[in-house]
């Protein structure tokens, strides 16, 4: 926003703001709240902090927050100059919670309270999905506060704004919010790899990835992102997901095509590229094809057709295995009872085990398990946990699930899949882009550093994750 007009000492007082597009895009907070700050190559940062226990380590919190700042001013800029003269986090504190909305030059953030980092004690695990929230919308000042989709050249504050672009400016936001916690040393590469292969199992594992593609999520997000039921699972992808996957494809797609050290092609360098030919402005999905195509040398059209706008699973596991990165089977015993049967469920004392959803092509379906159902009983034991299901069941044999829908007892045939189905179809689905016959197999995967890489993988592996 503009300079502030009068104000006394507290910040009370008038403010201006150069149109209603400012004002309504500068959110602010009023009350008590922690306040902190530091300086990124020049750029005043703030953070403000509300909720939060006593025990929160503010300093850890902007330390860390400054080197992912740092980081995403430089992945942007050769000069190290942001677009921004101040910054603003703004957080809220909560006992459950996890969010952000982005803003030009601040973001509103929302987060638990117990993933806040702790003065003189280990950082929860919670901390680096925090981290990576900052990140995410941080990268937002840049991509679709900036650089934005054409529809959103004006914003009609009267209706919903359409865009087929999500998959781009959420999606490949998604992809380097974590991988620029890595660029900035605030995590591992196994770390790394661990949150990516989390993103690849839950997109894998969402049978609507058949069904909807990526651009089509984009478009329909006011009307079923949103507005998610019982069959969201089975009709919807998320462009967050989907998309990160695809930025992922093309980013190793194109450093496929040159040998590191030299300066090889790369989605930084094509992210890079759009900024500088878009002035930071409104852009087209055929702004990033002639983008892609300038930086690989040749086009790509075909792969955004088939990973934008179709609906076949992207060759991750061998584009992956040329950086020296192993696609590997989750171990039967580590595979949850709700993957194996195809189910998403919620578990309390008081409402026992509930379906909240049944996947398409799962044991659940076949066995005409439906949202909403109670799991009662499976054969003669009375359920309270379903991971409890598979010490009741023998793989292949069906037995006698009682489930409550409606205030009917019914009594389904249900059979536990093989242990060794589910890694076996993740890899094929994975690598061959074939659809697998189990809705939750492709779930039970990992990645990991390969510990011995040619020097070829060793090379490009290097240069991605150093960027």
């Amino acid at each position: 926003a503009q300079p502030p007009g009068s104000v006394d000492a507290a910040g009370m007082g008038l403010y201006e703001a150069a149109d209603y597009d400012e004002l309504v895009d500068h959110p602010f907070e009023l009350g008590r709240f922690w306040r902190g700050g530091f300086e990124a190559h020049g750029v005043p940062h703030e953070f403000i902090v509300a909720g939060a226990w006593p025990d929160f380590d503010g300093e850890r919190l902007l330390a860390d927050a400054q080197r992912v700042c740092a980081a995403e001013i430089a992945f942007w800029h050769a000069d190290q100059r942001a677009p921004f003269s101040r910054y603003v986090f703004l957080l809220n504190a909560i006992d459950d919670g996890h969010g952000g909305l982005e803003h030009r030059a601040s973001t509103a953030l929302l987060a638990s309270r117990r993933d806040l980092p702790r003065t003189g004690a280990a950082q929860p695990e919670g901390y680096t999905g925090l981290l990576g929230l900052i990140s995410h919308e941080y990268f937002h000042a840049w991509n679709v506060k900036r650089l934005r989709p054409r529809d959103f050249e004006r914003y009609d504050y009267t209706a919903e704004n359409y865009t087929q672009l999500l998959w781009f400016f959420e999606g490949f936001t998604s992809y380097y919010d974590d991988l620029l916690l890595l660029r900035a040393g605030l995590i591992d590469g196994a770390r790394y790899l661990q949150l990516l292969g989390k993103t690849i199992a839950s997109v894998l594992a969402t049978p609507g990835r058949q069904v909807q593609s990526v651009a089509q999520a984009s478009f329909d997000a006011w009307v079923k992102y949103y507005r998610g039921d019982e069959n969201t699972p089975n009709a919807t992808i998320s462009y967050y997901g989907k998309g990160a996957l695809v930025a992922l494809a093309l980013d190793l797609t194109l450093r496929s095509l040159g040998e590191p050290p030299a300066a090889t092609p790369s989605l930084d360098r094509v992210m890079r590229r759009l900024w500088q030919t878009s002035g930071g402005g409104p852009m087209t999905e055929a702004d990033v094809r002639h983008a892609l195509q300038q930086e690989a040398g040749g086009s790509l059209d075909a792969e955004l057709d088939a990973w934008v706008h179709g609906t076949a699973d992207l060759p991750l596991a061998p584009l992956l295995a040329r950086f020296g990165v192993q696609w590997q089977a989750t171990p039967p015993a580590a595979v949850s009872t709700a993957q194996r049967l195809g189910l998403r469920v919620s578990e309390s004392a008081l409402t026992g085990v509930r379906a909240t959803h049944v996947l398409r092509g799962g044991a659940a379906e076949a066995a005409g398990v439906a949202a909403g159902d109670e799991l009662l009983a499976l054969g003669d034991w009375r359920l309270r946990r379903l991971d409890d299901a598979q010490r009741l069941l023998t793989p292949g044999q069906p037995a006698v699930l009682l489930v409550s829908r409606d205030q009917r007892l019914l009594r389904l045939a249900l059979t536990l899949p093989s242990a060794d189905v589910l890694p076996a179809a993740a890899a094929d689905t994975a690598a061959t882009g074939t659809t697998s016959s189990l809705a939750t197999s492709a779930a039970a995967m990992t990645l990991a550093l390969d510990p011995q890489p040619s020097a070829a993988a060793l090379a490009l592996r290097e240069a991605w994750f150093s960027g």
